[in-house]
């Protein structure tokens, strides 16, 4: 297993079991026990060679109901949400080709946050959120599966976002569907990764271990949170690796014997960020604000002489120039759970110099010298350490990942 994906799934299972322990007060009572079907299909329908686009996934999970009398005010203000642990089986291998090309099934272990927006008696609605890791046992191979140029590492990060209708059939027994988007990438740790993103619904049927009573989550009065309101300055170090698409392009798509192209292997670049976030908690679960990054590239020498093969020395000329620095200013948005958030950031770049970005960068996939970026991950603060965090997040442009991002720092 890639050690950079071992870590990144470490330290997202390690934060995550933090969070949650800290969230509540156990009881067997509580746990929930789910099986759950789902169809989704491919969403981009553009894959050469293939014909059949549709799968499904089984999947089982054990949650934690929580609920009034567990005395969390972070339970409470998102509406006594339930916590689950799922493992899932994604049958891609019924996918379709026009040459020899084989998919295979996936398989994931996964964490979801449900919660309830309206419930009734017979009847409840809201959202759900997954976050996990995927194993891929079939990697790239242009020379037996030449089609399957989606997956290229062992082991990929998923996320899921959904909504919920179920009904309460007797007091322990539900039953429900969903619509959910699904995504699985490896965070450009290898390439290729064009990842994989569905959509599609499913049913569930769900046995609770105790009596659901809805009138429990109703009329509760309201505890008062305790907070610090105010501005936060937050100082974050970060750092990852990343292959480049430039270097893809150069060494493989302009490579025709598949023998060839199956010996190549991509150079991890290391990259580095430096954040200063200015954000202002205005609300129990919010914080929001601006953020100044910093990003540093290690492989401008290679970009530019893989954009002299791909592009040629004219493109390149014209071109902006290769600087390693590059400056951001994002739009900043965090959502707490104890001290868990959920971080998300949406910036634009006034300096970044990476060599071609125009039409033909984008035709060829090199979505990563466009003009904005995104980030979205997890940080754990430790108050008793000072309000020190550790965290990780994908950083993307157009929803297309550049590196997978290990971070540390301090709330001021």
């Amino acid at each position: 297993m890639n050690r950079n994906i071992r870590t990144a799934i470490l330290v997202a299972l390690s934060i995550l079991s933090i969070g949650v322990a800290n969230a509540q007060k156990f009881n067997a009572s509580d746990i929930v026990i789910t099986a759950h079907g789902w169809g989704g299909v491919d969403m981009e329908r553009t894959r050469p060679n293939i014909k059949s686009y549709g799968y499904m996934t089984y999947e089982a999970s054990i949650g934690l109901q929580t609920n009034p009398n567990d005395g969390s005010c972070y339970s409470q203000a998102f509406g006594y949400p339930i916590l689950n642990f799922g493992v899932s089986v994604a049958t891609m291998g019924n996918f379709r080709f026009h040459d020899q090309t084989k998919f295979p099934n996936l398989y994931s272990v996964y964490g979801s946050f449900e919660r309830t927006l309206l419930r009734r008696k017979l009847i409840s609605m809201g959202y759900l959120l997954d976050f996990g890791a995927t194993y891929n046992p079939m990697r790239y191979d242009p020379v037996n599966h030449p089609g399957n140029n989606w997956l290229s590492s062992p082991v990929m990060a998923y996320f899921g976002a959904g909504a919920f209708l179920k009904f309460n059939v007797g007091k322990r027994w539900e039953i429900g569907a969903d619509v959910m988007f699904r995504h699985y990438s490896n965070g450009r740790l290898a390439l290729p990764n064009e990842a994989l993103n569905a959509l599609g619904g499913g049913l569930f049927a769900r046995y609770r271990l105790s009596d659901y009573d809805y009138t429990q989550y109703k009329g509760i009065p309201k505890r008062k949170p305790e907070y610090k309101k105010g501005m936060q300055y937050i100082i974050a170090l970060g750092g990852g690796v990343h292959t480049c698409m430039a270097e893809w392009n150069a060494k493989v798509e302009k490579e025709n014997d598949p023998a060839k192209k199956k010996g190549i292997k991509l150079k991890a670049h290391p990259k580095f960020s430096i954040s200063a976030d200015f954000l202002y908690r205005y609300a129990f679960r919010y914080a929001s604000g601006v953020s100044l990054d910093v990003f540093y590239s290690s492989n401008m020498k290679e970009l530019e002489a893989s954009d002299r093969i791909v592009y040629g020395d004219e493109e390149v000329a014209n071109s902006p120039g290769y600087s390693p620095i590059s400056v951001g200013l994002a739009l900043v948005h965090e959502v707490y759970w104890h001290n868990l958030a959920v971080h998300v950031a949406i910036g634009a770049y006034p300096y970044r110099h990476k060599g071609v970005n125009g039409e033909a960068a984008k035709a060829l996939g090199d979505r990563e010298r466009g003009w904005h970026y995104e980030k979205a991950g997890l940080r754990y603060y430790f108050p008793k350490l000072g309000d020190t965090f550790l965290g990780f997040a994908i950083k993307s442009h157009s929803v297309k990942a550049e590196y997978l991002e290990f971070s540390a720092g301090i709330r001021l």
